[in-house]
This record gives structure tokens, sequence and C-alpha cells, in this order.
């Protein structure tokens, strides 16, 4: 372990198979850790080490000889803010990269890894599973993980059906994470990795967009001392809000049914959002999975609409010592200093952490669905 900031400190764990505290000589030659969450995309992380040459053996360097810090090793980060510890990263290293040294400087190895959805990616099966919903498969497939603390969460779909084994039976043909994102692509659900809440843990969530909730400490802007956010950028693509409306030939009944997404069924952020203006909300065609009866084509448009709602993306970059949080995604958080239009509650996206020795960087990416508060109090 070793200090970030004053109040701040990372905690490394690394090994083949169970991963043990990083020795003394790893945490000296450490430089910094970036780490990229997100809810959609596959989260993954970067550490830097100075390689110096051993003493006796100029041309040996020690740390490139650490089994932890191979490809296929574990690692664990845990950052302690106070003395609450945060699992940041809870993964597996795919790549590493030794640069020599240039212009007096020291050698570095850089290695990067992705978080434990890359033992979901590396076997592609072909696997039936009879009168089960998206839900129950998805339970089923994630047991196989246990052995390395995945700790499934799994909210099943109001419309999904179950359907009889006479009738069809869902078929995976590829490897476990991408028939997973499948799945819940197709009933506006995510499949995401969250690190924790232990060490040596994670948590496999399938389930609708998380946005309920006690939002995070607030992001703040343009109000003196209480600024805790630097480069913030708004983004509006508000043309990019669809309805979706078509056909489909009920697969129990045999007759065409029209199916139209209706509002969203997300929890509202934005007093005005961009699917609710006519003058720019396009009209997509229905894009049907299989053969679907009419509930669950009904599902599958509203997924495919609320997929192009969120058109507001705010960036930008939160100085820890500042904040005095970790921000994670996955949840909520508060904007204020802003102005009315830009104010309110967000979805957070995704974060990077950026960590070197006394100083700890938050890159966001926050999301909803249009403008204009729903709060008229954001608190710190």
């Amino acid at each position: 372990m070793f200090d970030l900031l004053q109040t701040a400190h990372l905690n490394i764990l690394i090994g083949k198979d169970v991963p043990r505290p990083a020795s003394l000589e790893v945490m000296e030659h450490f430089v910094s850790a970036e780490i990229a969450v997100s809810d959609r995309e596959r989260s993954g992380f970067e550490l830097v080490f100075e390689a110096v040459r051993a003493g006796e053996l100029a041309g040996v360097f020690p740390i490139m000889t650490e089994p932890g810090l191979k490809a296929g090793a574990r690692v664990v980060l845990t950052a302690y803010l106070g003395i609450r510890p945060t699992v940041l990263m809870d993964g597996i290293i795919e790549t590493a990269e030794f640069k020599p040294t240039e212009s007096g400087g020291p050698a570095r190895l850089q290695v990067r890894g992705k978080d434990l959805s890359f033992a979901m990616d590396r076997e592609e099966r072909e696997v039936a599973h009879p009168a089960q919903g998206p839900g129950d498969i998805a339970r089923l497939v994630l047991l196989r993980y246990a052995p390395l603390g995945v700790l499934p969460m799994v909210i099943d779909p109001p419309t999904a059906e179950r359907p009889a084994p006479t009738d069809r039976v869902p078929m995976q043909r590829g490897t476990d994470f991408a028939y997973l994102t499948e799945l819940a692509k197709a009933h506006d659900r995510i499949f995401t990795m969250i690190p924790g809440p232990a060490p040596l843990t994670s948590t496999a969530y399938w389930g609708p967009l998380p946005r309920l909730g006690v939002p995070q400490p607030a992001v703040t802007t343009d109000m003196g001392p209480e600024t805790n956010v630097s480069g913030l950028s708004f983004e509006n693509n508000e043309a990019d809000a669809a309805q979706v409306t078509g056909q489909v030939k009920d697969r129990q009944t045999g007759k065409s049914m029209p199916v139209r997404s209706t509002v969203p069924l997300r929890p509202p952020l934005a007093a005005k959002p961009a699917i609710a203006n006519r003058a720019t909300a396009q009209t997509k065609l229905f894009k049907t999975r299989g053969a679907p009866n009419a509930a669950d084509a009904l599902g599958q448009a509203q997924a495919q609409s609320d997929a192009t709602t969120d058109t507001v993306t705010v960036t930008g970059d939160l100085d820890t010592a500042q904040y005095g949080h970790i921000l994670t995604p996955r949840g909520l958080v508060g904007l204020r200093g802003a102005g009315v239009e830009n104010d309110g509650f967000y979805y957070v996206q995704s974060v990077v952490q950026k960590i070197g020795r006394g100083k700890w960087v938050q890159s966001f990416k926050l999301n909803r669905e249009g403008v204009g508060t729903t709060t008229p109090v954001v608190l710190p």
C-alpha cells in the first residue's frame, strides 16, 4: 500500500492463483495506474512500473520476472479514501509491454488487462436453454464463475417469456460474455462487472440501468471555493432520440400485431426529454430478433427506443482531493452551478481513475435524456 494523497491510499494484490499484496520492491517501482470503468463497455486497467536493472546483473530487470505482473495473473486494486475501502478493479492481465530507457530516463513496464469478463470471453459454446427466460439463462451462465468470486445480480425483464420447448429453444452460440451482452441488449438491460463489494469478489450485474438510489456527492462548477471540477463540457444530440414502430407476426396466434414504443420506462432525470420534441425525434422501424410473441416484441421495441434517448452527454475531470469521494459508474450524481438547463441529476456512464503518487484525477462521462433540472436544489 502507498500514499496517493494525504488521506488516500492504494492497495495492490497480484498473483496467478490467489492474489497477494504486491511486494515492497514492486511497490517501490510503481509509477501510475489508470482504471477505466464503464456500465456497458468492458472495464480495463493499466499499471506502469519503473524497470530498474539489477546491480549485480546488468542485463536483468527484476520486475520483469515478477509472476504477478505477467499475462494471466489476477490484479485487485483497492483504494482507501480515509478509512473506507473501495475496490476499483478486479481483473486479469492481458498484455505486458516493456519500454527501454530513453533520454536517460528509466525503462518502464506497462501491464494492461480487463475485468473478470475476460474469463467469460475465452471459450465459445453451443448450449441450448429450454424453457428458460433471459434472466434464468443469465443466472445459469454466471454460476460457472463462482470460483472466481463472481456474485450474480440478475433482474428479470417484465415482458420476457419462458418459451415452451415445443415452441422454441433459446440457443447460445458464442462466448458467455457475448451471449449475456446480447441478451441484455435485446431486453433493455446491461451486463457489466462491478468490482467488489470486497476484494476478490465482483458483482455480475444483469439488469436495467440503475437510475435509482441516493445520488453521489455533487459535481460543482462556477461556485468559488466549492468548485471541484475542471474541463466541464455539455453536448446535446437531441435529434438522436427515436421512437420505434412496426408490425410483428405473433408466433403463438399467427396474427400480425402493431408494435410501437411508448414513453421511456426509466425514471426521468430531465424536465424536457429529447424524445418529446416532435420537431427532432426520429421514427425507426422495429427490428425483430427471431420470432417473438406480441408481449416480447413490445419489450424489444421499447428497448430499441430507450437505447437512443440519452442524448445529453457531460464530460469533465474531478480532482479527488477537492471532491473528497470516489465517483462510481452505474448510479446517479448531482450537478450544480451550470444553470437550470444543465443542473440536476445525471446517470454516471463511465469513470477513468488516473492515479499516481501525489495525484488522483477522475475523468467522467454522464448522461441523461434531455435538458432542464427536475429538482429545485442539488445538495453538495
